[in-house]
Formats: structure tokens, sequence, C-alpha cells
């Protein structure tokens, strides 16, 4: 009977192991992260030792870059260290081809789900901790509950599981267009039953993220929701719009820290600044993520006192961290997802009410990075990378280019053929089409 048990849960664990994996990175970072991290190693021995051909697409492409320039920093600057970061982007690599392989839509789902569900533990833990703040540091940094990064400006500041404020805002805002987009697929289903808790959830999630003063995710918080309320009701939206231009002031006074923004302002120019001078100076390679603060150190012209750990910028701290290798690919893969984001406007209404929640969700990778850069963490870079692996494996059957290429001769000939030149009544509907 025990043996039976044991069986059972080995067969539960191998069924859902990804997902264990993804609960893990909100209840236990470290131990969910090395989880996530083995079954891409896995994964990526298997594809080795079976010879499985692996069909290079953009976003293979970008972390095998990634991982030539990690190896290259390594050897070029003779730090054995940066060979951590070569060994932690194989673990990507493999988890991506993992979800390439083997992603479902159920698995899309769940995923989904968990991370909603996740967000709410971050919010809710980040509240409690406010009150009760974890005070053993081991404790604390088995949970997530022990604050890495500046501590200048972090009272009470709401960072739950994921050790910083920045990287919470990120994950609650991807979770936050998960849950919009459940909304805008009840519209185009034409569904009037929405519940509770689908009304309370999203204020639920607006909230932690006001309460992580993150100004970025805040900021992007107002586009995403400006976004969804245009796909929502056009005229909300416009309307929306009209009231954020006539009332900037008033809403900008609603962010957290708005006093002291030029000064966040100019501090975030000299780290910028920085990070093109230490791009300058490894231009091929890079600092890897672990020599960045070295590399800045060494730079100097710094007016912060605080410890300078990366560029703030996305695009920055690929090219810094990555070099020109790495950042050459992040732009190619960056211009692939948006070549098929806009390609979605030319499907129809059914695919766009399955890819919402890619739609809302993706733009706020680039987004939450033009100010930051939160997938310096391996806990937020493991989940985006699920992410895109299932944005990957759900689109890959879509013949993107072929049909949108299809609707717009389809729009094209209507307005020349149909509206400038109408065709004659005599004909049969067959010949009309």
């Amino acid at each position: 009977m025990k043996n039976l048990q044991m069986v059972l849960n080995l067969e539960f664990i191998k069924k859902y192991v990804l997902e264990i994996g993804v609960i893990l990175c909100f209840v236990l970072p470290p131990v969910g992260i090395f989880w996530l991290l083995c079954i891409g190693w896995n994964q990526l021995n298997k594809t080795i030792d079976l010879k499985v051909p692996i069909y290079l697409n953009t976003t293979i492409f970008f972390y095998i870059c990634l991982a030539i320039a990690a190896l290259g920093s390594s050897f070029s600057q003779k730090n054995e260290s940066h060979m951590l970061i070569f060994v932690m982007i194989l673990g990507y690599l493999g988890l991506y081809l993992n979800i390439k392989e083997r992603a479902s839509l159920a698995f899309i789902y769940r995923f989904k789900y968990i991370m909603i569900i996740g967000g709410i533990y971050l919010v809710a833990l980040g509240n409690i901790l406010r009150e009760f703040p974890v005070s053993n540091t081991y404790l604390g940094l088995l949970t997530g509950t022990k604050f890495i990064g500046p501590t200048e400006g972090i009272g009470g500041r709401l960072f739950g599981s994921a050790y910083n404020p920045n990287f919470t805002g990120f994950l609650l805002l991807v979770i936050l267009t998960f849950l919009l987009a459940d909304l805008l697929k009840k519209k185009y289903e034409n569904t009037k039953n929405i519940t509770k808790w689908e009304c309370f959830l999203p204020l639920f999630i607006v909230m932690g993220i006001f309460q992580t003063s993150s100004r970025a995710s805040i900021g992007v918080m107002f586009i995403v929701l400006v976004l969804f309320l245009l796909k929502l009701v056009p005229k909300i939206g416009i309307t929306a719009i009209i009231v954020i231009l006539f009332a900037n002031n008033q809403i900008f006074a609603l962010i957290p820290r708005f006093d002291i923004i030029n000064e966040a302002f100019l501090e975030r120019k000299v780290i910028w600044e920085n990070s093109i001078r230490i791009w300058k100076e490894y231009p091929f390679f890079g600092t890897t993520p672990l020599g960045f603060y070295d590399a800045y150190l060494h730079v100097g012209k710094s007016v912060i006192h605080e410890p300078i750990y990366h560029a703030h910028n996305i695009f920055l701290a690929t090219f810094s961290e990555y070099g020109t290798i790495g950042g050459l690919a992040f732009i190619l893969l960056l211009m692939t997802i948006t070549l098929k984001l806009c390609c979605l406007v030319f499907l129809n209404a059914k695919k766009k009410a399955l890819l919402n929640f890619f739609l809302l969700s993706l733009p706020v990778i680039l987004l939450s990075g033009i100010f930051d850069h939160p997938l310096v963490s391996p806990q937020t870079a493991l989940l985006t990378t699920i992410l895109i692996g299932c944005w990957d494996r759900y689109t890959e059957s879509i013949p993107f280019v072929e049909k949108s290429i299809l609707t717009m001769k389809r729009a094209f000939a209507k307005v020349i053929y149909v509206e400038k030149k109408p065709l004659p009544h005599h004909l049969t509907e067959t010949e009309k089409k």
C-alpha cells in the first residue's frame, strides 16, 4: 500500500512538475528557482543525449547568445564566477524548451490561475509583514521576505515574497493583465454574469501595486488600464485618456514618492550614462549580472551613494551585461514578438479572445523595463520565461503572416472594388466572391 502511494505521489509530481515549480517560486523562492532550473537542465540534457533536433527560433537564439556572452565574459575577464550565469542561462533555455515541447492549453490556464493565486499571496503576505516583519535572516531568504536592495526609502513598501518591491510590482502587473484579459473574454463571449470576485480581484491587485510604491509599476499600470478600457468600451477608454491629459497633476499626486521623482530621474540618468560606458568598455560579451557591480565601481562618475547592481533599463542592462551579442539578440526577439502582436490585430475575434492575456501581459515586460530591470531577479526571469514559452507554444501553429496578409488583401479589395467601384447587381454571389 505504501509503495502504491509512493508511486502515485511520484506520478503526480511528474505530471505537475512545472506547476509545483511555479507555486514554489511564490512560497519558497530559492527552492522554486532551483526546481525550475533543474527542469531546464534536465530537458537540455535529454535534448543532447537523445540528439533531439532543436528548431531554432528567435527566443532560442536569444538564450544561446546570452549563454555565449556569459561564457565569453568568464574567459575574457578570467572570472570563474561568471560561469554561474552561463549555467543559469542554460537552465532558462532548457525550461523554455520544456515549455515549448509539452505545454498544453490546460497548462497555460493552470499557469494563469497559479499566478493569480500567487499575486493574492504576495499582497496578503506583504500586508502581514508590515505588522509582523520576519527577523530571522535565513528564514527571510528562504521565504522571500528578506528585503534585498538599497535600504533607502524601503519603509512601508510592500514586497511580499519577491525580495524587492519593484519585483513584486512587476509580478502583480502581469497578474493584473491576466485578470483583465478574463474580463475581456467575457465581453467577446457576450457573457453578462460577471462574479463579484472577478471585479474584486483586479482592484485587490491594483491596491497591491500602489502599496509597492514602485513608480514604474504604477505608471505601467495606468497604461494597462487605459488599454483595457479601450478594448472593453472604446468611448470610456478615450474619455480616460482625456481625463489623464487634463488632470495629470492630480493623477501624478496619487503616485507614491512623486515629490522626489525629479531626483530619481537624475539618478537614473547617471546610471544609464555609466551603463553605456560599461558597454563601451566590455563591448562584445558584457559583464554578466554578477560583474555589473564591480564594473560600475570601476567606471565611477556616480553621485549615488547606494550600490548599483543593474542598469535600471532592460535595453541598457542587456547590452552592458551581455554585450553587443546579447543586446542585438534581445532586439531581434523584441521585433519578433512585436510582429506577432501586430499580426494578431488581423486575426478573427475568437483568436483575440483566447490570446488577450498575452496581448496585455507581454508589453508589460518592455514597459516595466524602461525605468527598471525586473528580470534581473531569477524569480521573475523564470516566470517570464514560462510566459514566453507558453506564448511561442500557443502561437507556433498560427500562420500569422499568411493570415494577416490575406486579411489586409481582403480589406484593400473591399475598399478599392466595393466601396469605390460597386459591383454590378446582375452578378451572382459566386461571381461577386
